[in-house]
């Protein structure tokens, strides 16, 4: 039993936490050891982080050309979807934390390809095949970054430096408090930027975490575990809804930190 343990352990830290952002996660073995995992090359590449990334960015791409086909068409089957999607994203998440179309419209892209890129991401990663990008803190920290940028370029296409500056610096203020409410505003920009990060990364991988250690039990204490298979199941489902829902929270989060700045007022 207690081999049968340690093999689990050895498994978890392996496929969950070294591909979960360590930095010793590439200096265990040398490439060539890890693209035996499977016993097959081309299914091996699927363990890594860096090829799902590509996988999901070329299914992107695929979405946005076969989206794009429809346009001019009366929509139906792929393009209803297609629309019904964009106007979520558009008129549930953008336009409500902007202000409306004048400052949200130039957006949605960004929005729309950051909740797909997260969503496939997740779901991708409870097919046993594939690994699960988004539980790698260089993913999350990428595209907590990518928001840090869009919400900076986003606020100085809209006023230049003087729109940035008021975005962190309230207007009214008496004097000896700018330069204090300066500061909060600037770690607090850096601080939702951060939390941003972990709570996908957290989200996904602890997700996983649990799902290899309902499963494990059966493997490890055998037909006396087994309904633990029963609870892998109910929690597989519910990583589902997680998926989604973490996609979701990312975007929404994202639109509303920018749209602070971006557009104040509102």
């Amino acid at each position: 039993m207690q081999e049968k343990l340690n093999a689990f352990l050895e498994y978890v830290d392996h496929h969950v936490m070294h591909h979960g952002g360590s930095l010793d996660a590439l200096a265990h073995k040398t490439w060539l050891e890890d693209l035996t995992i499977l016993g097959h090359d081309l299914l091996a590449v699927f363990h890594f982080d860096e090829f799902m990334v590509v996988l999901v960015a070329l299914l992107l791409i695929a979405l946005a050309w076969k989206g794009r086909k429809a346009i001019g068409r009366i929509p139906n089957g792929f393009g209803v979807l297609i629309e019904k999607y964009l106007l979520f994203i558009r008129d549930d998440i953008v336009y409500p934390n902007f202000g409306g179309a004048e400052h949200g419209r130039r957006f949605v892209p960004f929005f729309c390809s950051i909740f797909l890129f997260i969503m496939l991401s997740n779901l991708l990663g409870l097919v046993p095949l594939f690994t699960c990008s988004t539980g790698n803190l260089n993913v999350t920290g990428a595209l907590a970054t990518t928001f840090l940028g869009m919400a900076l370029w986003g606020t100085l296409r809209q006023g230049g430096a003087h729109a940035l500056v008021h975005a962190l610096l309230p207007s009214g203020l008496p004097g000896p408090m700018r330069p204090i409410m300066f500061l909060m505003e600037v770690i607090s920009l850096f601080s939702r930027t951060f939390a941003l990060m972990m709570r996908l990364f957290a989200n996904m991988l602890g997700g996983h975490v649990v799902l290899y250690a309902m499963v494990s039990l059966t493997a490890i204490f055998g037909a006396m575990a087994a309904p633990s298979l029963a609870v892998a199941v109910c929690l597989y489902l519910f990583e589902v809804f997680v998926a989604l829902l973490q996609a979701y929270v990312f975007t929404t989060l994202s639109a509303i930190f920018i749209g602070m700045m971006v557009h104040p007022q509102h």
